[in-house]
């Protein structure tokens, strides 16, 4: 698990960790978060006062629905580093590793427009113990549908259309 919440997000300031990493103030200050999805079920928001909280009471279990939370954690995280100045965002669970890593794979589809399988392995790669429920995942896959599919078809569409426009004006098209 690492003592300290990772950055995710490169130029954006997007960072997973614990519960108890984000009750820890030296942490919460250190990183200068602004933002906080509290993805647990009975974890409470430490610094209430001082922070900006989206909170989503979420248990890691077979019976969990993300249909409300996914869409909700993605705009609130999207909203946070597009402010002016740019928050910094801190998305935990208890552990760290399945309700966060579900919110943070729906932020990097969504708003990366990158597929379930890319953003799970970019996300592997920062925090190695990153492992979404079978059942998020399968939500996530839904979720993938939802947001990026049409999105993906769209480009690939514009793209034939394109090559086949430029094959037309070449008259390399039906000789």
């Amino acid at each position: 698990m690492g003592m300290d919440p990772v950055i995710l997000l490169g130029g954006f300031s997007a960072f997973r960790g614990s519960a108890p990493q984000a009750s820890d103030y030296r942490i919460i200050e250190n990183l200068q978060i602004t933002h906080v999805v509290n993805a647990t079920a009975n974890w409470p928001d430490a610094f209430p006062n001082k922070l900006c909280y989206l909170r989503l009471c979420l248990s890691d279990d077979a019976q969990q629905d993300l249909v409300e939370a996914l869409p909700l954690a993605s705009r609130f995280i999207n909203l946070a580093l597009r402010a002016e100045p740019a928050g910094r965002v801190l998305v935990h669970c208890s552990v760290g590793r399945s309700r966060s890593s579900a919110l943070t794979l729906a932020f990097l589809m969504e708003h990366r427009r990158w597929s379930l399988l890319h953003a799970l392995c970019w996300l592997k790669e920062r925090r190695a113990c990153s492992a979404p429920n079978v059942n998020f995942l399968r939500q996530l896959l839904i979720y993938e549908d939802a947001t990026i599919t049409s999105h993906t078809l769209d480009i690939c569409y514009s793209v034939l259309l394109g090559v086949l426009s430029n094959l037309w004006h070449r008259n390399l098209l039906w000789d």
